[in-house]
């Protein structure tokens, strides 16, 4: 798939247009011109005639008067922008800018926008390019252009490292192609043969070095793409360091010094999501490394099951999450039913890392785990609030977000299920998935705990 500029110009007249578009040539940014279509009832929106699926634009610079209005009326003009902007945009950040003659109608505009179309993606930045100032185009425009992208500057600094990212990418493929190419080849065609075989040859020890060679096979995207992983790593480190340092501490207030707490403490679990957290649909697959998995609610809510699932965990699913996962001393017997109503019961994948690579794992290897609402935290910390776990086999995630609420999470080493995950009646539906480096932190403290030494003695 080619992802197409992450600039995108709109207007409804040719010649506004192409003046629009020289400008953003000259200024050095690639950028997508589409031309409004103001006079087709079969293109609802305007911009219906472009392959909107490869947009997801940064930036959009669009005419404020696409069905050239005679009576300028700002609920008019809002309609169509609102129109574009549900089409074009998938999530943001992006910065808005107006190509009118018409300047003092923006800002109605803009509050039309907010006011009147609540489901829209709002810009981070907006402003007017002036018409009347810059019509003709020539050095003047070109200029302005130039410093769009910097009036906001904490979406300037995500642009230049969104950008920097794929700079990148193209270094990485550079680099490989370069080791690729043969120091003598007799003529185009021979040339054509020997890079490609060895790029072929190169790529496939790459994904099978790192993913394992029965997984490459499976999943050959992904084996590549992880295999190439350091290289970019090290090209977004190298790549215009110097200038990326400036950008960002001029964009982010606060870097270098403690933040505000009341402010950090409404981002944290935000922070904690996006670093260690991926959702998963139901579909995905039960035996992946750090999937969570529920327990499956009909076959922990019928009583029949009731005394299998003590024989085999060695207590009642109650008596279990009050010994692990909460402090039942605490609220009255009304309160900790309610808690133990909204306690979501499931199961972590944590089989060892190179079995499941090598396709080596038999029996998946799950712990069990709860999820608690965080309006119920008061009841994960026991005795006098000092501690947040009932003993040291239980390991607490930081408070997460799933599915737009606050959880903690804690897992128990104590209970450990060995499961064929497609066949085991307890594996619910995968909720979400832990990311590798909270993955690694897990590991090591549940290696830890079963391996911990102990002794006979006689005090």
């Amino acid at each position: 798939m080619i992802s197409l500029p992450g600039i995108v110009l709109i207007d409804d007249t040719e010649l506004e247009l192409n003046q629009l578009h020289q400008s953003f040539i000259e200024a050095g940014y690639p950028c997508f011109p589409i031309k409004f279509i103001n006079n087709d009832d079969q293109n609802e929106s305007g911009i219906d005639h472009v392959k909107l699926e490869f947009l997801n634009p940064r930036v959009i610079i669009t005419d404020l008067n696409l069905y050239e209005f005679q009576k300028l009326d700002p609920v008019q003009l809002a309609s169509p922008i609102a129109e574009i902007l549900r089409k074009i945009i998938k999530e943001g950040p992006y910065i808005l800018y107006f190509w009118s003659k018409n300047e003092s109608l923006v800002e109605e505009v803009m509050q039309i926008l907010k006011n009147r179309f609540p489901d829209l993606k709002l810009p981070l930045h907006w402003g007017v390019l002036s018409k009347s100032e810059f019509w003709g185009g020539g050095t003047k425009l070109t200029e302005k252009v130039e410093t769009l992208t910097q009036e906001n500057k904490v979406f300037y600094s995500l642009f230049n490292w969104e950008n920097k990212i794929y700079a990148a990418a193209q270094a990485t493929t550079d680099s490989i192609f370069k080791l690729a190419k043969p120091p003598i080849s007799e003529d185009i065609s021979d040339f054509i043969n020997k890079t490609t075989t060895k790029l072929q040859s190169m790529l496939a020890a790459i994904g099978n070095e790192t993913f394992g060679i029965k997984n490459a096979l499976e999943e050959p995207n992904l084996a590549i793409e992880m295999g190439l992983e350091p290289v970019l790593h090290n090209h977004i480190r190298t790549i215009n360091e110097d200038e990326s340092v400036s950008i960002w501490s001029d964009a982010i207030e606060g870097i270098g010094t403690k933040l505000d707490s009341d402010l950090y403490k409404d981002v944290r679990a935000q922070l904690n999501s996006f670093y260690h957290v991926e959702d998963l649909d139901e579909g995905a697959p039960k035996d992946k490394r750090g999937s969570w998995l529920e327990f499956r609610p009909e076959y922990l809510e019928d009583e029949n099951n009731t005394e299998k699932i003590k024989n085999n965990l060695g207590r009642k699913i109650k008596t279990l999450i009050n010994e692990e996962f909460f402090d039942c001393s605490k609220g009255d017997k009304i309160k900790r039913a309610e808690v133990h109503s909204t306690i979501k019961l499931g199961f972590v994948e944590l089989s060892a890392e190179c079995d499941q690579t090598q396709r080596k794992t038999k029996m998946n290897r799950y712990f069990l785990s709860a999820m608690i609402p965080k309006e119920y935290e008061s009841f994960t910390f026991f005795g006098d609030e000092a501690r947040d776990r009932a003993h040291a086999g239980i390991y607490r995630l930081p408070n997460i977000i799933v599915n737009g609420q606050e959880y903690i999470v804690k897992i128990s080493f104590m209970y450990q299920v060995g499961a064929i995950p497609f066949f085991n009646k307890w594996l619910g539906n995968p909720v979400f998935r832990l990311k590798d480096q909270i993955l690694s932190d897990i590991s090591f403290k549940a290696s830890q705990h079963s391996a911990r030494p102990g002794i006979i003695r006689f005090d």
